[in-house]
């Protein structure tokens, strides 16, 4: 796939999650570098997982707007 210029790929659910981008069963999309920088290089859903005390193997809904 070529990736157009200021465009990178984006995952749902969260490659993070263990029903993420390795069971091959994802929605993914291009999307604006810096907005997708924003939410994981600031360790945003890490912050999010924190926040909320999702541990490792915790299920949990995510809502997608």
């Amino acid at each position: 796939m070529h990736r157009p210029p200021g465009q990178r790929c984006d995952e749902y659910p969260f490659a993070s999650t263990k029903v993420g981008g390795s069971t091959g069963v994802f929605s993914r999309r291009m999307i604006d570098k810096d907005h997708n920088t924003t939410a994981g290089g600031s360790d945003y859903l890490l912050k999010a997982y924190k926040n909320n005390r999702i541990l490792n193997g915790d299920a949990f809904w995510g809502h997608v707007s």
